[in-house]
C-alpha cells in the first residue's frame, strides 16, 4: 500500500517535526480515492474534562487531549519583528498577508540557497514570548515553539536535555544562519535619491561618449545614458528620482 502524504495543514495533531516529510498509512485507502478533507467541528467545552448527557453514548464524562490551532504552526515572532520581503524591501510581521513573496531558504545537496516562497496563511496569537539576543545586537521576540534555522540544523527556542521536553533548542554556543543584521532604513530625502541614482546608473546603466570630427562643424560628439532593465519598480523609481 502507496503512504498517504500529509500537506501542511494535515492532522490535528502537532507533527515532532513540521521541517521534515511525513507519511501515514490509511487502511483501505487507494490512489483512486479522493484526499481526506479535514472537517471543523465547534467545540463548547471549556475544561479538560468535557461531560454529556448524550444518551446515544454509554459514559458521561470525557477527555479532551488535543485543544488549540489546528495548523500547529512552528513560526511565532513579535508583530514587530522586519521580514526580508521577496523586492528587497523589509516589512513587519504584522503586515504581511497571504500572497505576498518572502525570502525563505531551500535545500539543495549540502547547501542551503535563498529562495522566494509565498505565503500561505497569517494570523495573531498572544502567547509567552523569549527574548533572543545575538552577537551583533540584533533582539528578536519569539515563541517558545519558534525555529530558528543554526549551523547544527533547525532548534527551538526553549527545551531541555533531558525528560519529556527534550528537543533541540538554541544555547550560547549556536550560531544561527541568515543574512544578518538589517540596517536601518533611511529616510527618502534628495540625498538618498541621489544615492539611489548613483548606484543604479553606475552598476546597471549605459553611459557612453563618442568623439567625431566632421568638416565644417567644431564637433559632432554624442553622450549617451540608457538603462534597459527588466525590473520595472526600479525604473518607475529611477524615472521620479530624475
Amino acid at each position: 500500500m502507496k503512504p498517504l502524504p500529509i500537506r501542511g495543514r494535515g492532522a490535528a495533531g502537532n507533527p515532532p517535526n513540521r521541517f521534515e516529510p511525513i507519511t501515514i498509512e490509511r487502511d483501505g485507502w487507494t490512489e483512486a480515492d479522493p484526499l481526506p478533507r479535514t472537517r471543523f467541528l465547534r467545540d463548547h467545552s471549556r475544561t479538560v474534562v468535557a461531560r454529556n448527557d448524550s444518551p446515544d453514548i454509554g459514559f458521561n464524562v470525557s477527555v479532551n487531549p488535543y485543544r488549540g490551532c489546528e495548523f500547529g504552526c512552528v513560526y511565532c515572532l513579535s508583530g514587530d519583528t522586519r521580514i526580508l520581503m521577496g523586492d528587497g524591501m523589509l516589512k513587519p510581521l504584522r503586515e504581511v498577508r497571504p500572497g505576498d513573496q518572502v525570502y525563505g531558504t531551500r535545500k539543495g545537496g549540502h547547501y542551503r540557497y535563498y529562495v522566494r516562497t509565498r505565503v500561505l496563511a497569517h494570523w495573531r496569537v498572544y502567547r509567552p514570548v523569549f527574548r533572543i539576543c545575538l552577537a551583533d545586537g540584533t533582539r528578536l521576540m519569539a515563541g517558545a515553539d519558534h525555529r530558528f534555522l543554526t549551523w547544527r540544523g533547525w532548534k527551538f527556542v526553549t527545551g531541555t536535555e533531558q525528560g519529556r521536553n527534550r528537543r533541540p533548542h538554541l544555547t550560547t554556543n549556536d550560531r544561527l544562519l541568515g543574512l544578518g543584521r538589517f540596517t536601518p532604513e533611511g529616510e527618502e530625502n534628495e540625498e538618498y535619491q541621489r544615492g539611489y541614482l548613483c548606484g543604479l546608473i553606475r552598476g546597471d546603466g549605459l553611459l557612453a561618449e563618442y568623439r567625431y570630427h566632421r568638416r565644417g562643424r567644431s564637433h559632432d560628439n554624442q553622450y549617451q545614458f540608457r538603462l534597459a532593465m527588466t525590473d520595472e519598480e526600479a525604473l518607475d523609481r529611477a524615472s521620479a528620482y530624475l
